[in-house]
């Protein structure tokens, strides 16, 4: 077998290592049994329930940190819509509604969406854990790289806020916040 590259497996001159985050250990040998048995441990750290590669998975926000910013005549959070996950702002124009009305409603709507798109994304996260443990298992059985690099599903996405929320139509905003209007 040549260098192959595997995804957190490093081939040192006399040794074997993986290396995932602070978490690390070495193999001595290069054979390929070195390599199956160096698989082995890693796929036991993938399959650790808190663990989520970076491009697999989607974060989740904490309902503790919602920021709203002041810009003078409005104030503002940033979110993401619920489909495709575009970068978006939510104002609220301090000429429609007292500063003392809209902070509170502003923070009352990100937490509603903070609860919906935390709900999508454990959804996310578990369908693409399970996607990606099923190459990791792969690499396991035929000693050939086959992780790709991970991205973004955006059609997975999409299709999990449609059954888990309901169609876009049913909300007037695309953060698909129904209780918490502003």
């Amino acid at each position: 077998m040549n260098q192959d590259k595997f995804t957190h497996i490093y081939r040192l001159p006399t040794a074997t290592q993986i290396r995932i985050a602070k978490w690390q250990q070495t193999f001595n040998g290069t054979s390929d049994l070195i390599i199956h048995k160096a698989i082995e441990v890693r796929n036991k750290q993938y399959r650790k329930p808190n663990f989520f590669l970076t491009g697999w998975s989607v974060n989740l926000f904490d309902k503790n940190d919602i920021s709203i910013t002041h810009h003078g005549k409005y104030i503002q959070t940033a979110m993401r819509t619920m489909l495709d996950r575009k970068v978006s702002y939510k104002r609220i124009y301090l000429s429609r509604l007292p500063m003392e009305e809209a902070e509170p409603a502003l923070a009352r709507f990100k937490s509603e969406w903070i609860a919906k798109h935390n709900h999508v994304a454990r959804k996310y996260n578990q369908i693409k854990k399970k996607e990606f443990l099923r190459y990791a298992r792969e690499e396991e059985e035929t000693l050939y790289p086959s992780i790709p690099k991970g991205e973004f599903d955006k059609s997975l996405w999409n299709r999990l806020v449609v059954s888990e929320l309901g169609p876009q139509k049913k909300f007037d905003n695309p953060y698909f916040v129904k209780k918490s209007k502003v």
